[in-house]
């Protein structure tokens, strides 16, 4: 097993020629892995930053390929995750093969023994990759959970005080108006929804947008428009609730829900999210992925309500400093807190539905 490093433009001629076969052979790869994504965020990368792929080769050929970008942060040399990625694993048909994944913990734990603060954020707890970083030394880890629905909602699974509160969400919105469900069905319904994502995303928030410009959202979705669509719930016309949700097989994942502040007493994003899930039922789903999920009570409340699968991210960092192990890093907590080192802030979800 031998680990390739391949940086810069060569790494985005490799992934626009190599990456979608990796990604067809393996079917436990993500949508956040998919050549499309990771190219469209590629595109969007800041001067000093560019694409890093660690290329793990076998006998057989290329068995998994793990993308990273690099950046030059005013002198320090920093290897992290590609943006917008809530899931990060190495994508190939070797994916979940613990020998790739010991080989590019190795080179990692070699970046960053070369100076490099080397950072991986959301990598599935129980993945062969997750579980190489831990053997390694000199690493810290953070953990962070996770939520998914299966599909269709099983109501008896939530107690009865949720499933009465519902009730009176549902009945309190059928006597404010008519609440109507849109889900866009082509590329340019797709790009249409974005603006209007951006200014419930932006007022919920109180920030300056969804992190990168609208057009960047608007280039990366543009690639992706076979794989993303946008659900909108309104009342009367008025939107109160969109969300933008990623699509492989029979799973769905929620990346960005956003609501209308001001009608925030008539829990909008409850409203959408029952709708979306009903509609994905419908349409054979069998998973809602809700994400990284942020250790407040309006995250944990507001997920817990529909009786989710939790499950862990680890994130992980490793710095230039002397090898030494780090204690409990074999183990891992699945509910420890994970600080702002480990996190990126844009890939979680606050729970204000």
């Amino acid at each position: 097993m031998s680990v390739h490093t391949v940086g810069g433009s060569a790494a985005v001629t490799w992934m626009e020629q190599q990456w979608a076969a990796l990604y067809q052979h393996d079917p436990a790869a993500t949508p956040f892995g998919s050549p499309q994504w990771l190219l469209g965020w590629a595109s969007q990368l800041s001067a000093s930053a560019s694409p890093l792929l660690l290329i793990a080769v076998g006998r057989s050929g290329v068995l998994g390929a793990l993308p990273l970008l690099h950046e030059d942060l005013g002198g320090i040399t920093a290897v992290r995750t590609m943006p917008y990625c809530e899931y990060v694993a190495p994508v190939g048909p070797g994916s979940q093969d613990h020998q790739v994944a010991e080989a590019l913990a190795v080179r990692l734990t070699g970046l960053a023994c070369d100076g490099a603060l080397v950072t991986l954020e959301n990598v599935p707890f129980r993945s062969a990759l997750a579980t190489a970083l831990r053997r390694q030394p000199g690493w810290r880890h953070a953990t962070s959970r996770t939520a998914t629905v299966p599909l269709p909602l099983n109501t008896g699974a939530m107690s009865k005080s949720v499933r009465r509160q519902h009730t009176r969400r549902e009945r309190t919105l059928a006597d404010r108006g008519r609440v109507t469900y849109r889900r866009t069905r082509t590329a340019a319904d797709l790009l249409d929804a974005i603006p209007s994502l951006e200014a419930l995303y932006t007022a919920q928030r109180e920030t300056d947008g969804l992190g990168p410009a609208p057009d960047a959202w608007t280039e990366v979705l543009r690639r992706c428009a076979g794989g993303a669509f946008i659900a909108e719930a309104s009342l009367d016309g008025v939107l109160m609730a969109s969300q933008l949700c990623l699509v492989r097989g029979r799973h769905c994942y929620s990346v960005l829900p956003a609501m209308t502040p001001a009608m925030r007493h008539l829990a909008p994003g409850h409203a959408l999210l029952r709708y979306l899930a009903t509609h994905l039922a419908v349409s054979g789903f069998s998973v809602l992925d809700l994400g990284p999920t942020r250790e407040t009570p309006g995250q944990i409340e507001y997920k817990a309500q529909y009786a989710p699968v939790w499950g862990v991210n680890l994130s992980s960092v490793a710095d230039g400093g002397t090898p030494t192990a780090h204690p409990g890093a074999q183990r891992g907590s699945p509910h420890q807190t994970p600080g702002d080192a480990f996190v990126h802030p844009s890939l979680t979800k606050d729970g204000r539905a």
